[in-house]
This record gives C-alpha cells, structure tokens and sequence, in this order.
C-alpha cells in the first residue's frame, strides 16, 4: 500500500501538484497536519509534508521531492 502525503499549502512551502509524478493523485491529501512553522520554529525555511505517520523535510523542494520518493 502506498504512504499518503498531506500537504498544507499555507506552510509546508510547496503545492500538491510539485508532487506529480512521485505520489500518485489519490494518495496526496491537503490541509493542515498540525506542524506548523509558527510552532515548530526548527522547520521555518524548510520545506515539509507529513508522509504516514512521520513529517519529512528538507531544505529545498528538490530533496523534498527525493525523500518523499524514497519514502513511499
């Protein structure tokens, strides 16, 4: 079974269609997934989404997108 990615469009730093090609469609979810950068200070300037039960960031959308890869 495939890991589904929520994205928040307002804090995670990207958009759910940067994910085409790597998570499929049905799999992507948005909204808020309670990790916001007001709260979690140490994820401001990174990009992040919520794959499973874990966050996943990093630090540009290009390694965003490889993690996520690697994770589903």
């Amino acid at each position: 079974m495939a890991t589904e990615v929520r994205i928040c469009k307002k804090c995670s730093g990207v958009q759910p269609g940067d994910f085409k090609g790597v998570v499929k469609k049905k799999h992507r979810k948005v909204g808020c997934f309670g990790v916001c950068a007001k709260k979690h200070p140490e994820l401001k300037g990174s990009c992040y989404v919520k794959a499973g039960k874990r966050v996943v960031a990093a630090s540009s959308k290009e390694e965003l997108l490889r993690a996520v890869a690697g994770a589903c």
